[in-house]
């Protein structure tokens, strides 16, 4: 499969989530393994133009860990469930089960993995003025528009407010610890919500002063100042996407249907009949 070559820092900001679109979009659409490997493949080599390489291995180590977690839990309930049911009418039902949820465990992960690495690649180089500039020329209602410019502009301060919320309480000599919170709930309170809720209540303050300065809900469309136009850069990454979800969902649909769950241990069992 051939994947963008195009640097996503290059890239529209609207072209980056038309891919994010159709890549997740296909992948609910593919089952088979090898075509969801295909657009997990390109997608990964799409993410890995922005450079970015730590944050992208810490990303599917926390995958592969979830899919170890999630094997685990299936051997077990199944260990578990083989033993309660032991000698009853139900020992068989589990039997014809066990193999079909391990046989086919895998596919949300490889269907995850294309919609992680099209996030990744917005996540990594992404600009919030950029990103309202982009609401903005798609003419989406002022209803939709203003909520979601206030929570772009809200989320990064607010995780900010807490690193530095953090550093304050260490620099104190106290812990945040859940351990430390349960021994000494008041102290935890006075030192966490209180501030985190006063620097907030401050925070929306100077939002809606600068909703004011902006005239957001004025009747005249404001001045745009960054001018968000489509490049060459952004029509090849369009039509190599295009190509490559195409071949995807041809090879998808040349894959023959495999039924899984009780339906496919009973044809296995006729067959063998």
């Amino acid at each position: 499969m051939r994947a963008l070559s195009v640097s996503s820092e290059a890239l529209d900001i609207r072209t980056r989530l038309l891919i994010s679109l159709a890549v997740s979009g296909v992948s609910i659409y593919l089952s088979g393994t090898g075509p969801l490997l295909a657009l997990g493949a390109a997608t990964l080599l799409y993410v890995l133009t922005s450079g970015r390489y730590k944050v992208i291995v810490v990303s599917y180590l926390a995958v592969c860990a979830m899919m170890a977690f999630t094997v685990g839990v299936i051997v077990v309930s199944f260990r578990i469930g083989e033993w309660l049911v032991a000698g009853t009418a139900w020992e068989r039902s589990v039997a014809m089960l066990k193999p079909a949820m391990l046989g086919n465990f895998h596919t949300p992960f490889l269907r995850m993995i294309p919609a992680l690495n099209v996030l990744l690649a917005i996540g990594l180089d992404f600009s919030v003025q950029r990103f309202v500039g982009a609401m903005k020329s798609l003419r989406l209602p002022r209803v939709a528009l203003v909520p979601l410019m206030v929570f772009c502009r809200f989320v990064p301060e607010f995780v900010d407010v807490i690193h530095q919320l953090r550093d304050a309480v260490r620099m104190r000599g106290f812990s945040l610890s859940f351990g430390a919170a349960l021994l000494h709930p008041v102290q935890a309170v006075r030192l966490t919500v209180v501030p985190l809720t006063v620097r907030t209540l401050r925070m929306a303050d100077h939002l809606s002063v600068a909703a004011e300065m902006k005239r957001v809900g004025y009747a005249r469309r404001p001045t745009q100042l960054l001018a968000l136009r489509f490049g060459r850069a952004d029509f090849a990454a369009l039509a190599v996407a295009a190509c490559s979800l195409a071949a995807i969902c041809a090879w998808q649909a040349l894959i023959p249907a495999t039924p899984y769950g009780p339906r496919a241990v009973q044809t296995e069992e006729a067959a063998h009949e």
